[in-house]
């Protein structure tokens, strides 16, 4: 007897047919259906399903006997899955192969045996449809195609069973999970799929829910709203959309969620939505928020104290200081006018996002107020070696608060300057938005750099509190609250801030505000 040799990709082999879940599984009519088709059709005895783990074949049905698993290296089918088309044994007896084989000298008497590999959707060999027979034969056409008909059937089974075995998994695995998923259609919205949690806070069951809407379940939200956090994604502009809402709880209590939505590209595309409690969160950021409020004022009036006895000294009114002491001192005023800007910049920003600041929105004439920016620059840009230049401003008055966006375009300017190399330039334009850019009613202020531009990695977070790229804290040193105050108040004055930046290439912020013409 030749023991049957391993295919060679025994371990992805062993791998496909454990992600079916099928071994060891109860014995199904379907499948008993199909082993007694096989013996019936091709008039043999005996037929099985076997499939084969790494030391045993193991019969998922059989027909003709009551064996449940034999030893792998005794098996017929160990060597019919190392080919790709039917195997056949005319006689087992005469087979240098077989002949010895326990199948062949017991009880069985095998002497005719033909087998039909079957295999998964990825195209690993997992064990075979069988037929034999105790007498030497050969099969008819007819009962070959049979055969081959029906080992296709089995694996269409088969992969019927890990897909629903997949899904099951998938749903213990979802259930299991504490935020709320939830799949529906993208054109009528109707629910296709809800998890556990999401059927829980839901209160419904998901036959209930398959015929209702977000619109349904969530009185909170409208479907202007809705369909204002789905069209990015509808058009592609967007992967994931993340929205923060208030969300009613059964007994009536409000409390907050983040809603992340996207769209899961199947042979069906629908859109997926993951809702989250962020109450924690909320409170986290809340408690801390209030202490660092708490603790920035009282920073700020002994910082004044410090930064107003440092002037002193630096500037000679307490009389000649030694030429070390005089620059320690120097060096500590320069750090403590540091933290009174970040102190100032963190408190101004914690108004704007909370909604405390008082816009006093007027019209301004642009020319003027960019002419002034300008000028309140340049002594900052001649300390770092780089000119300001001002480009044509078309003679509009743009509708803003004049110290939030003399402040929005100091912050913007500074940076610009402290990211250009010496001897560059920093330009500042402005033009009129026409109907190409959607809106013929706004101004767009640019400041240009030809600096090293913004790291791809770091563009997400440009306009985060306290974000810094990698590498700049030591070169360029700030609070790392100046880009998340301008976006703060450009949309506290009804405009919006972004930018274009390349590489070695250098940088333009733009600030879109409304205006409104001068005469």
């Amino acid at each position: 007897m030749q023991k049957p040799p391993l295919p060679a990709n025994e371990a992805a082999r062993l791998a496909s047919l454990a992600d079916h879940y099928i071994l060891d599984t109860p014995s199904e009519p379907v499948f008993d259906a199909i082993t007694t088709l096989a013996a019936k059709i091709c008039d043999t005895p005996y037929a099985f399903i076997a499939l084969l783990d790494s030391r045993r074949q193991w019969f998922k049905s059989t027909y003709g006997m009551e064996l449940k698993e034999s030893n792998r290296d005794d098996s017929f089918c160990g060597h019919a899955i190392l080919n790709k088309n039917l195997m056949e044994v005319p006689d087992a007896s005469r087979d240098p192969r077989f002949h010895d084989n326990p199948f062949v000298v017991s009880d069985f008497h095998a002497r005719f045996y033909a087998g039909k590999p079957i295999h998964s959707a990825d195209g690993q060999a997992l064990g075979t449809l069988c037929v034999m027979d105790r007498e030497p034969r050969e099969l008819e056409r007819e009962q070959t195609d049979a055969m081959e008909a029906l080992a296709q059937l089995v694996e269409t089974l088969l992969n019927t069973r890990r897909q629903e075995a997949k899904f099951a998994w998938l749903g213990s695995v979802l259930d299991g999970m504490s935020e709320e998923v939830a799949l529906f259609d993208m054109e009528s919205l109707r629910y296709v799929y809800a998890n556990a949690s999401a059927l829980e806070e839901l209160d419904t069951d998901i036959d209930a829910l398959k015929e209702a809407t977000p619109l349904d379940m969530m009185p909170e939200l409208d479907r202007e709203g809705l369909e204002a956090l789905l069209k990015p994604l509808r058009q592609g502009e967007k992967e994931v959309v993340i929205s923060e809402q208030m969300r009613r709880r059964k007994g009536g209590v409000l409390y907050p969620v983040e809603i992340r939505l996207q769209i899961v590209k199947t042979a069906v595309p629908v859109f997926a939505s993951v809702v989250r409690d962020i109450s924690e969160r909320k409170a986290i950021e809340r408690a801390q928020r209030e202490l660092i409020s708490t603790v920035s004022h009282e920073l700020r009036t002994p910082l004044g104290s410090i930064d107003g006895a440092l002037s002193v000294i630096t500037s000679g009114m307490a009389g000649p200081v030694p030429e070390p002491v005089a620059e320690m001192a120097t060096l500590a005023q320069r750090n403590s006018q540091r933290l009174v800007r970040l102190v100032t910049e963190f408190l101004d920003l914690e108004k704007a996002e909370l909604g405390r600041v008082d816009f006093n929105i007027k019209p301004l004439d642009l020319n003027e107020f960019l002419n002034e920016a300008i000028s309140a620059n340049q002594g900052f840009a001649h300390k770092h070696g780089v000119k300001l230049e001002l480009g044509a401003i078309p003679p509009v008055a743009v509708l803003a608060d004049a110290d939030r966006l003399q402040q929005v375009l100091t912050n913007l300017l500074s940076n610009a300057i402290k990211f250009s190399p010496e001897g560059e330039t920093v330009r500042v334009a402005a033009q009129r938005l026409d109907e190409r850019h959607g809106d013929g009613d706004r101004v767009r202020i640019s400041v240009i750099d030809r600096g090293p531009g913004i790291p791809e990695a770091f563009r997400p977070y440009l306009f985060e509190k306290f974000s810094q790229a990698q590498g700049n804290e030591a070169k360029r040193p700030g609070t790392g609250l100046g880009l998340a105050l301008v976006k703060a108040y450009v949309e506290g004055m009804q405009g919006q801030v972004h930018f274009e930046s390349q590489v070695q290439s250098g940088t333009t912020f733009h600030v879109d505000l409304p205006m409104e013409e001068t005469p």
